[in-house]
Order: structure tokens, then sequence, then C-alpha cells
């Protein structure tokens, strides 16, 4: 039988949000008010980079009302 050979698929390293938004302006090119509005209903402590980032992007791109 031949043996399913598993690929080293590395995950992102999740941070917690307090040091994603502490370093906000260097990550992403934003304030941390901007960081708490895209994180205003997230339910978890922790992300990666990559995800904060599309949160961020969406949460610009959000129609004012």
């Amino acid at each position: 039988m031949a043996e399913k050979k598993t690929e080293n698929v590395k995950e992102e390293p999740k941070f917690f949000l307090y040091e994603l938004r502490e370093h906000s302006q260097k990550l992403f090119g934003v304030k941390p008010e901007v960081f708490d509005g895209a994180f205003f209903d997230y339910n978890e402590s922790q992300a990666t980079k990559k995800e904060a980032e599309k949160r961020i992007q969406a949460f610009l791109k959000k129609e004012v009302k």
C-alpha cells in the first residue's frame, strides 16, 4: 500500500489581540482606534496577522452610514 505523505503545512502563528493592537501602526499602517473598530465584534482573544489584515481592510471598506 502506498503511504500518504503529509505536507509540511505550517500554520501561521496566532498573536494576542493586545499585541497586534500595540503594533498596529507598524504592522498594518493603521491607528489602534481603527484596529479596535475592526475587532469590535471579534470573540477570540488571538488572531493571525493575515486574519487581522483581512478584518482591517474589510472594516476600512465598509460604507459609513
